[in-house]
């Protein structure tokens, strides 16, 4: 299909669903409209009165399905005297939330769709979200702290998982794969508006929509010159760990980074609780879940197991979604043994901190360690470590990259020598302003010399602040890797990504025309 014809057939089929006014996210202000029925008190106990009205009367026979379901509701609504149509919407999207799944989650699921982060409900009375990288405070609520438990057991009971003043603590995965964090009393130690104590729960939503490394070129996380470097750094097999903090953006673009990988090098993903989906094709991925103990304390399957027995499936490629313990010793080892390209992800906030986490959680794992032979063996296993940070305005940037040099500093520490970094503007003085811009900072030696090793020939002058990389460089490198080569790609999901990703009128295929 030529390109034409493509761009005004994905422009007919990316038609945006009409939705009401009271339930949109709003694109440009970052926020979330909430519906009518949760901003008026009066309101709300109308839609509640329904409901219960509604499950006196259900007369269960047989499976339900939600089309039953909202048949059913429709016409037991239409009973009512409800000033607004689209109070009627709102009040039945209620009841069959209530009902079938799991209440205001999926109320504030549906609404904030793929820019939804998390969901933190703070005992029955808070719920709060972070949307596009920024905490809102939600109208949403529970009417007891006893629908507030039902709904927690309903989700829990999807993996098999169940939590009590014995085991007050739990964490889950629901169906859709959105990671689940459960805290009761005692451990929960805040009273609710009523005096009692009251559960907290953390939701990770993960997107349905793979975000493409061409839309984190487009969203300001990186500019050309990191983007061409950073595809040269996975053809070129160097190993990468991701730094940042909390919703930093570390695994969706670990998952970006994934794409330019060789469909010939089998990789494994092993994580934690599976948030990763590799942009390669299906027969190129395994990945592995750790698995947390049973009650009886006993079952459990650690990271740091899964990567021993990673390394005997003869991978090329290993990815561990984050290394916070024992497993960090593994996967150095793996890095410095046959598995070149691997990377992961650490919580820190710079990258010369990066080493010294790596370094704690060695001495951990291994208090006898001679600290010498430690550093040698991060020097030797690590060759980039990229910095992410999200700002306060819910922007997400890579601020640095790094490589660790083969030497350390007086002081002790690896040094590190600094290639390509986001300078903010007011010279820095504001350490959160998300305003500024890319430069190159020096040249590297190591990344260049392993990349020319594993037959990457990059133009080293792109360390040359006066080398401009166009836009045409990085499609030139692009086009080798073209999205339908992802696992589970389907013909519509360019359309998706559109919509969702795009909501200034140019779409991905007029900026990225290798798409």
């Amino acid at each position: 299909m030529a390109l034409k014809d493509k761009i005004k057939f994905l422009k007919d089929t990316t038609k945006i669903e009409q939705k009401s006014t009271s339930a949109i996210a709003d694109s440009t202000c970052n926020q979330v409209c909430f519906p009518l029925m949760y901003r008026d008190d009066n309101y709300y106990k109308l839609a509640c009165l329904i409901y219960d009205d509604f499950v006196n009367k259900l007369n269960i026979n047989g499976t339900l399905t939600e089309q039953m379901i909202r048949d059913v509701v429709v016409k037991h609504i239409s009973e009512y005297s409800i000033p607004k149509a689209v109070l009627k919407h709102e009040i039945s999207e209620f009841v069959i939330n209530n009902l079938l799944y799991f209440g205001p989650i999926t109320t504030l699921i549906k609404l904030a769709g793929d820019n939804l982060n998390d969901i933190l409900i703070n005992t029955k009375d808070y719920i709060d979200i972070i949307y596009a990288g920024q905490t809102i405070s939600t109208p949403l609520c529970f009417r007891s702290e006893e629908e507030l438990r039902k709904l927690i057991n309903r989700m829990l009971s999807a993996s098999n998982r169940k939590v009590d003043e014995s085991h007050p603590i739990v964490s889950a995965k629901l169906t859709d794969g959105s990671r689940l964090e459960v805290q009761i009393p005692p451990v929960a130690a805040n009273l609710n508006k009523d005096g009692k104590p009251g559960a907290y729960v953390t939701l990770r939503k993960f997107r349905e929509i793979p975000l493409l490394f061409e839309s984190l070129i487009d969203s300001g996380m990186m500019d050309l010159k990191m983007a061409y470097f950073l595809i040269n750094a996975i053809k070129g097999k160097l190993n990468i760990v991701v730094s940042g903090g909390t919703s930093s953006g570390k695994t969706t673009f670990l998952n970006s980074l994934t794409r330019f990988i060789d469909e010939g090098d089998q990789l494994l993903t092993i994580e934690d609780t599976k948030e990763m989906k590799p942009q390669m094709p299906c027969h190129s991925i395994r990945s592995f879940e750790a698995r947390p103990p049973n009650e009886e304390g006993a079952g459990e399957i650690s990271i740091e197991a899964l990567l021993k027995t990673a390394l005997r499936s003869s991978p090329r490629r290993i990815i561990v979604g984050e290394c916070r313990g024992p497993e960090i010793v593994t996967m150095l080892n793996a890095m410095n043994t046959g598995h070149p390209g691997s990377m992961t992800t650490i919580h820190s906030d710079d990258t010369k901190e990066a080493i010294v986490r790596i370094e704690n959680m060695f001495l951990e794992a291994r208090p006898t360690a001679n600290m010498g032979f430690v550093r040698s063996q991060i020097i030797s296993a690590v060759d980039l470590i990229v910095q992410l940070i999200r700002f306060p305005d819910g922007t997400r940037r890579i601020v640095k990259i790094s490589e660790p040099e083969k030497r350390v500093e007086e002081s002790g520490v690896v040094a590190m020598l600094d290639l390509l970094e986001f300078k903010r503007s007011g010279g820095g003085i504001n350490p959160m302003n998300s305003h500024g811009e890319f430069i190159a900072v020096s040249a590297s030696s190591r990344a260049i010399k392993k990349m020319l090793d594993n037959g990457v020939d990059m133009d080293s002058r792109i360390f040359d602040n006066d080398f401009v990389v166009t836009k045409d460089m990085v499609i030139d490198e692009l086009i080798h890797f073209p999205p339908s080569r992802m696992c589970g790609w389907k013909e519509n999901y360019m359309a998706e990504i559109i919509q969702n990703s795009y909501s200034d009128g140019k779409n991905i295929v007029e900026r990225w025309s290798n798409l």
